[in-house]
């Protein structure tokens, strides 16, 4: 390799370098105390329903992006095979497709209000920066799959939140702001 295109790879990756580590020195880092109250309220959020949440609520702010929220659940409790209860009925598993088809609803209502909820929480995040929700959906081996995602992921910047909220827009006007994901 040349010494110039040496020179303008080593200028590059002190570029990137600077562009990743400014925000962190001119303390624009949001706070693992403030990243700890979200995931706090959102394990609230969903310990009331009927599904099951598959440990805690992990949050990570990453410098030039925004804030990203990740938790496993099951959309239902599903009690699994067992010696005791070895085969499940083709009924059973309508009942548990059922359920889970609607609670796919619920669920997507209460990540939206959990965004909102969170731009106005996260007071360090720059309003450029995106909350980013991201749910994975578990599920036993027998269930139909048809119709049900095994991720859904929610983002949208602070300030188009931050905004509509201000100027008290409708639901639906928030609601068309976070661009949404299932995989």
């Amino acid at each position: 390799m040349s010494y110039p295109v040496k020179r303008v790879l080593r200028i590059g990756v002190c570029a990137l370098a600077v562009c990743l580590v400014l925000p962190l020195i001119a303390g624009v880092a949001v706070s693992m105390t403030a990243l700890k109250a979200v995931e706090k309220f959102t394990d609230s959020k969903f310990s009331d329903q009927p599904w099951e949440l598959l440990g805690d609520t992990r949050g990570t702010y990453l410098p030039g992006y925004g804030a990203v929220f990740t938790f496993e659940m099951s959309l239902v409790n599903v009690s699994p095979l067992t010696p005791f209860h070895m085969t499940v009925t083709e009924e059973e598993k309508k009942s548990i497709h059922d359920r889970k088809l609607r609670q796919l609803v619920v669920l997507r209502q209460s990540m939206h209000e959990l965004i909102v909820r969170t731009a106005s929480t996260l007071t360090d995040l720059p309003p450029a920066e995106n909350i980013v929700f991201e749910a994975h959906l578990l599920d036993q081996p027998f269930e139909n799959h048809e119709g049900l995602p095994w991720r859904v992921a929610m983002t949208v910047q602070r300030q188009k939140i931050l905004a509509a909220t201000a100027r008290h827009a409708r639901p639906a006007e928030l609601d068309a702001l976070i661009e949404e994901r299932k995989e």
